[in-house]
């Protein structure tokens, strides 16, 4: 019996770790990351970890509803020069993330 207890905590105190040094790891930049994220096995990742409830907290930013929105500085799509945010105050304005390959 004692050997089924140490065996549970073990495998409990892993988990936790593991878990931990997961999210632990989703709170660095991006690029980051993926570098490490890219060397753990997918089921690891999606079926066994709490992936998705971490990566909700840890990706969740800081502004609230009603928050001014961070300026930005883009690329024109056309190479024509840069945009920003700051430049567009008091109009409404539309972001469209997508891919147009």
């Amino acid at each position: 019996m004692r050997v089924l207890i140490k065996a549970v905590v073990a495998t409990v105190a892993a988990y936790t770790l593991l878990a931990g040094t997961l999210f632990a790891v989703m709170w660095l930049p991006p690029g980051q990351f993926a570098a490490i994220a890219a060397r753990l096995p997918g089921p690891l990742l999606l079926r066994v970890l709490p992936f998705q409830q971490a990566w909700s907290i840890a990706r969740a930013g800081s502004l609230a509803v009603g928050d001014a929105a961070p300026d930005f500085d883009l690329a024109r799509h056309d190479k024509s020069g840069r945009v920003t945010l700051r430049e567009h105050r008091g109009r409404p304005v539309v972001l469209i993330f997508g891919s147009y390959t």
